[in-house]
């Protein structure tokens, strides 16, 4: 720290010169109070305050670092989670010049659902061949990648999901949107202060961020919109160079006659009995990709970066969003900024506010399909033939026996929402006219909490949850502090300054 830092942390910022300051009482002999008039007071020719002009309360001893009060830094919202700065003197403003931060070193989230969609997948993300062995595909519709890795392979390192930061959107490339109804669902904000380090910091409240969100979208996405929670889609077939697959059928290959099984259960109908037989799946073009949906799912250590919930510890994609967006904080705003073509938060302007998000992120999950549906953008026939004539020799493709179309696609339900990772510090002016604090944020109203509203008394609390209250008194104001036993403070409307 500078000399200069020194002199201005002890006597605030230089103001040069001497005039007179108003008529008020002086406390004369009370800490930091002196005959040398505080610039701070000055009507006319300061009315801008640094950072050392804002009251802050010390974090060892919980005491007031100055003893004027015309605004109030470090404190959060008791109703919002949100870090506000609390203007007690209508007129004072923060010096253009100063270190006073606009944003906090948290973040909150404003969620939009938007829509619920119904679409089929388009494979991305499959880049190779293969026939019955088990590829259960769902990680590319979460923000993040998963901690699972496969035997031999490097630990996975958090990030955005591969194909997200590839193409920016999934529609098209991911999945196709069949249908679309709108949810009309209202906005949801976060009230827990969210930090990089808030698992290790703070379990509980790590939970409680996580449990908020789940809670939210439960609301919306649950088994009366068609949620399936423990669904998983298996890719059974995929040959990337051609359009059909043709096998017989091994005693050995429990899951082609686990497939063949579940489509005749599906068509209500028996293959006919008697010799061997060759069966083809076929689709109009390739690359052809068959998958079907389960009820299975995945340990969650394997797919949490974070916390399972407390009443299952398997992969459940709600659970999974909310996990992401907590513990992902610092990426997915980082994603966010850079969706607006910048890096920092003071670079966010009212012009690119809106572009600043997490967008059309999607919730997903599958509808179960007992093991016959397909989950892909085209039709799947199923044909059987007898691999022998009657005269012993093999037949060709031109025997083949049309047993069913899969045309009824299996659905893959989605649902759309804006991610809006927000860390302004909040501004609550006093309004004298009104009576009461006047929230404001200072990028966009848009992104003010439905929790924080106007009001004639504030419940405030720090970072480690000790409160305080600030109510209206005759001659201004009451301050009081839960942490110095209840300790209050009148402060006058005439001059902001403590007084025991």
């Amino acid at each position: 720290m500078s000399l200069e830092e020194d002199f201005r942390k002890l006597f605030g910022k230089y103001r040069p010169g001497y005039e007179r300051t108003p008529n008020r009482p002086r406390l004369l002999g009370g800490a930091g109070v002196s005959m040398m008039p505080y610039g701070g007071d000055k009507q006319e020719s300061n009315k801008c305050l640094d950072i050392y002009g804002l009251l802050q309360f010390n974090d060892s001893t919980g005491n007031p670092s100055i003893d004027v009060a015309r605004a109030i830094e470090g404190l959060f919202d008791i109703n919002s989670g949100r870090q506000v700065r609390i203007f007690l003197d209508p007129g004072a403003e923060i010096c253009k010049d100063s270190n006073v931060k606009k944003f906090s070193d948290y973040i909150w989230y404003k969620l939009q659902l938007k829509n619920n969609h119904e679409a089929v997948l388009t494979g991305a993300g499959l880049t190779q061949g293969n026939d019955f062995f088990s590829v259960r595909w769902f990680l590319s519709l979460d923000i993040l990648n998963t901690p699972l890795t496969l035997p031999g392979m490097p630990k996975r390192i958090m990030r955005i999901n591969d194909l997200r930061q590839k193409d920016n959107t999934l529609q098209n490339v991911v999945y196709k949107i069949l249908k679309t109804k709108p949810l009309n669902a209202k906005a949801f904000f976060t009230t827990v202060p969210i930090k990089a380090d808030l698992l290790e910091s703070n379990r509980d409240q790590y939970k409680k961020a996580v449990k908020q969100i789940f809670d939210f979208v439960c609301i919306y996405i649950n088994e009366d919109s068609k949620y399936t929670r423990n669904t998983m889609l298996e890719v059974y077939l995929l040959s990337l160079q051609k359009n059909s697959f043709i096998t017989e059928k091994k005693p050995n290959s429990s899951k082609l006659n686990s497939l063949i099984w579940n489509t005749e259960q599906y068509a209500g109908k028996k293959i006919p009995e008697g010799g061997e037989k060759i069966y083809t799946w076929k689709t109009p073009q390739n690359p052809f990709l068959y998958g079907s949906a389960y009820n299975h799912t995945f340990d969650a250590r394997d797919v949490y970066w974070g916390l399972p919930a407390d009443n299952y510890r398997v992969y459940e994609s709600r659970w999974k969003f909310a996990d992401d967006l907590i513990r992902g904080a610092g990426l997915v705003k980082d994603y966010a900024l850079k969706s607006a073509d910048i890096t920092r938060d003071e670079e966010i302007t009212k012009d690119n506010i809106a572009k600043v998000k997490f967008g059309d992120h999607f919730i997903h999950s599958f509808d179960y399909s007992e093991g016959a549906q397909q989950y892909f953008e085209q039709d799947v026939s199923f044909y059987y033939r007898n691999k022998y004539d009657e005269e012993g020799n093999e037949t060709g493709e031109e025997k083949n026996e049309l047993f069913i179309t899969l045309s009824e696609k299996g659905m893959t339900r989605l649902w759309s929402v804006d991610i809006f990772p927000d860390s302004a510090i909040i501004d609550l002016r006093f309004d004298p006219r009104a009576g009461k604090f006047i929230p404001v944020h200072p990028i966009s109203q848009d992104l003010l909490p439905d929790q924080l509203q106007e009001s004639g008394s504030l419940e405030l609390q720090d970072i480690n949850g000790n409160q305080y209250h600030i109510a209206q008194s005759n001659e201004g104001f009451v301050l009081t502090s839960d942490r110095l036993g209840k300790k209050s403070w009148s402060i006058s409307r005439e001059d902001y300054v403590l007084q025991n």
